[in-house]
């Protein structure tokens, strides 16, 4: 059987004072239901001593000092003991990891307070067109002024003259008692050496001495050209049994064959049109002159008349072309009609849109016309796009609606405005981006206009 080791009698005989001084009297007896008041766990290995409290009241324990009274007891001084732990190096890498947890959250919380959560609003308002014809008395008139002006153009019609016979007629004298037949086709030769043939037949009676009979036929030149417009009495001989042949008349139309120049409908519309953009000048500088402070010019009508000097196909080099242009205009003060027919713009887009729209910009109005009695009535057309519009007040209103709100949320409800045609939501900053800021300074309210 083997003898209990020295080390452990020792150490049972320390729990025993321990145990006897925790109760402060003899009375060792144990309780079934109280558990020791005091407790400590001691491990003694074969190079050391370990020991760990667990319930000690009443009484200081010294750790190093009960190592050593065990180490003295068990006569073993050789076994180390359990070192004290260095306190300053076991705390230190803690401390800078606290110290730099702190400076980061620190920052953090500037992070934050310099780059809070916004979020910007953009809001397409609906926009509307409304037209506008009408009619305003408004304006004076002008006195007319008239302005003429010529300008001589090359021609560039081409024209063709076929080669054409010379015409006229030839007339036969007959003294004799008898008639005398002359045939169509008869040629005759006369002094120029022109040869000339005759297209009917001849019969000349007989003479009433001393009276000559006579008969006169048309002839043409046998040639065709100018040659053949002969001069009076070209031909005056005899001729065909006794009688004698004269043309008492020169021949005509004979014509050689050539192109030539002729005057075109666009020579005169060019030379016209050149002028009628400087008489416009003339004539709107000239009205200019006429107009008071704060009005402007409108030229219902002006009346131009073109006079070319040569037509339009005849033969000509040139076309020397006049424009005069009358002129009668209306001078009208600019802002007033732009501020009546905003007025009637205005009631128009009342009854047609409703209330809470508001007209983007100036409304663009063309006058179209005037007419002038004892009033000046102007016609005019006009176009303007009016859109919703959002005063300060609703706008700090529609923040409020949102603040706080899910994204989701929050456009549903901005969808839901009345004159919204679209909205969005666009993040910056740090922060839950799933909700909007509860501060309306985090807000940024855009509004876009855009034309119908």
């Amino acid at each position: 059987m083997n003898e209990t080791p020295k080390y452990v009698k020792e150490v049972q005989h320390i729990l025993a004072n321990i145990h006897e001084n925790g109760n402060g009297n003899q009375d060792t007896e144990p309780h079934a239901l109280t558990p020791p008041e005091n407790e400590i766990d001691i491990y003694v290995e074969e190079d050391r001593i370990t020991i760990i409290p667990r319930r000690l009241h009443g009484i200081a324990i010294n750790q190093q000092d009960i190592v050593d009274s065990v180490a003295e007891e068990l006569d073993t001084t050789s076994l180390p003991t359990q070192p004290a732990s260095n306190v300053a190096t076991d705390i230190l890498p803690f401390g800078v990891f606290v110290l730099l947890s702190c400076i980061m959250s620190i920052m953090f919380q500037f992070y934050l307070l310099f780059n809070p959560l916004t979020v910007s609003v953009t809001l397409a308002a609906r926009s509307q067109q409304v037209s506008l014809i009408g009619t305003l008395q408004l304006g004076r008139a002008l006195n007319p002024i008239t302005l003429s002006q010529s300008q001589t153009a090359p021609t560039t019609g081409h024209g063709h003259q076929d080669a054409k016979q010379a015409t006229g007629s030839i007339t036969f004298y007959n003294g004799q008692l008898t008639s005398v037949f002359i045939p169509a086709g008869t040629t005759l030769t006369g002094n120029s050496g022109v040869q000339i043939i005759t297209d009917q037949d001849a019969t000349i009676p007989a003479a009433n001495l001393p009276q000559v009979s006579q008969a006169t036929v048309s002839a043409h030149a046998v040639h065709t050209g100018l040659s053949g417009n002969i001069a009076s009495y070209d031909i005056n001989q005899g001729c065909c049994n006794g009688v004698k042949a004269v043309n008492t008349t020169s021949f005509s139309g004979g014509q050689n064959e050539r192109d030539f120049l002729t005057v075109a409908k666009s020579d005169i519309d060019r030379t016209a049109s050149q002028l009628k953009d400087a008489l416009n000048q003339g004539t709107q500088g000239a009205l200019q002159g006429e107009l008071k402070a704060g009005e402007v010019l409108s030229i219902p009508a002006c009346n131009p008349t073109v006079t070319p000097d040569h037509q339009i196909g005849q033969e000509a080099t040139t076309v020397r072309v006049t424009v005069s242009e009358t002129c009668s205009g209306i001078a009208y003060n600019d802002q007033e009609l732009s501020s009546k027919v905003t007025q009637l713009l205005t009631a128009q887009a009342t009854k047609k849109l409703g209330s809470g729209y508001s007209i983007l910009e100036n409304p663009q109005i063309t006058v179209t016309g005037a007419i002038t009695s004892k009033l000046v009535t102007l016609s005019f057309r006009s176009v303007s796009t009016w859109v919703y519009a959002l005063t300060t007040k609703e706008q700090q209103h529609i923040k409020a609606i949102i603040a706080g709100k899910y994204t989701q949320t929050a456009l549903q409800i901005l969808h839901s405005l009345p004159g919204i045609e679209h909205a969005s939501l666009q993040f910056s900053g740090f922060g839950d981006a799933t909700k909007l800021p509860k501060e309306i300074a985090h807000m940024h309210l855009l509004l876009l206009y855009t034309a119908a």
